[in-house]
């Protein structure tokens, strides 16, 4: 994979650090401002695209070892309703309508198909989208710029459950219905996190990468690294573990009983995570890499809090779990994790 763009690091400023030029010169400072908008955007949506391709590998390549699997289309969507600045928007990604494809992950059935980034998503299995009715009640936790995608992609999970998805699309005014056969994944969804701190997580369903953390990177399999460890969280059920066991994750949850439980999860998360990166054809050294270079360069950054290995006996956990797997019968290219096999046994 090709080294990602180093100029994609002003996300963060314009989105969340514009500031006002003096009246006279407003004209030519609202220009730049809605220019500056949609580069952020056009980067951001590159970060999207970069994560959605790393995620769906790894949750594709790993199934058969997956208690829970889900159907996959490989497809990422995007509501126009969802970004604050909808012209800009417009601008960025060529809205027609509101509802359109954010991401199409190589290799999936969306690719297969041949949909693209830039599509127009009209209907679902003939249900047109653009006055759908969602329920504010049964999306509540969601912000309500975000309930309709959220609607949206229910409605297509449940519609590719049955073996198919029709999807009816709008590309330079022309429309095309298109049929899918989703395959079966880990359940996992992706996504990108603006922010200005460098940090990703993992509540259960959703892994969330920040955009600075997804900007540091040099290359995919280093993005893969990062994102091998927030899915193990998610396939061991970690977050469940730790809410039975009542862990504080709070500041007390870096002291006593606490912070031993969150240590354990993140030493098994750091196990599995390259497993799962081989599996997917990922080169699990690039862990090391990335945690060489970011424990030279930062020390006591925001992973080696005393939940956290330090980065030392991080690279010496990874070398261990390569080593094993250097001893392992490879079959059909997979290597069978031993803490998801496990898991799958009980």
């Amino acid at each position: 994979m090709g080294m990602m763009s180093r100029c994609l690091l002003p996300i963060v400023a314009v989105l969340f650090a514009v500031q006002p030029a003096p009246a006279w010169a407003q004209g030519s400072a609202d220009q730049a401002m809605e220019s500056e908008a949609v580069l952020a955007l056009k980067a951001l949506q590159t970060l999207d695209q970069r994560v959605h391709a790393v995620g769906y590998r790894l949750v594709s390549a790993n199934a058969a070892y997956c208690q829970e699997t889900v159907p996959h289309l490989g497809l990422l969507l995007h509501d126009l309703n969802q970004y604050g600045n909808k012209d800009a928007a417009r601008l960025a990604h060529g809205f027609a309508s509101n509802i359109a494809i954010n991401a199409v992950a190589p290799g999936s059935p969306a690719a297969a198909a041949g949909l693209q980034v830039g599509d127009d998503l009209i209907a679902i299995d003939e249900n047109l989208l653009e006055n759908m009715a969602v329920d504010d009640k049964i999306f509540a936790n969601e912000k309500p710029e975000y309930r309709r995608i959220a609607a949206i992609k229910t409605m297509l999970m449940e519609t590719a459950v049955d073996g198919s998805a029709k999807l009816s699309i709008m590309r330079d005014g022309l429309g095309q219905d298109i049929t899918l056969t989703p395959r079966r994944t880990c359940a996992s969804q992706f996504q990108i996190r603006v922010s200005k701190s460098r940090d990703a997580s993992a509540d259960g369903k959703i892994v969330s990468i920040s955009s600075t953390l997804a900007e540091y990177v040099l290359d995919e399999d280093e993005l893969a690294a990062i994102t091998a460890h927030e899915l193990a969280h998610n396939l061991l059920k970690h977050r469940d573990r730790l809410n039975a066991q009542k862990v504080n994750r709070g500041f007390f949850g870096q002291f006593g009983k606490s912070a031993g439980r969150i240590k354990a999860i993140e030493i098994e998360a750091d196990r599995l995570s390259v497993w799962l990166m081989a599996n997917a054809s990922y080169d699990p050294q690039a862990a090391i890499r990335f945690w060489t270079r970011y424990g030279k360069q930062h020390g006591k950054g925001i992973f080696s809090a005393s939940t956290h290995y330090r980065w030392k006996k991080r690279v010496k956990l990874f070398e261990e779990e390569i080593g094993k797997m250097q001893q392992m019968t490879v079959v059909d290219g997979k290597y069978a994790p031993p803490l998801l096999v496990v898991e799958r046994s009980d």
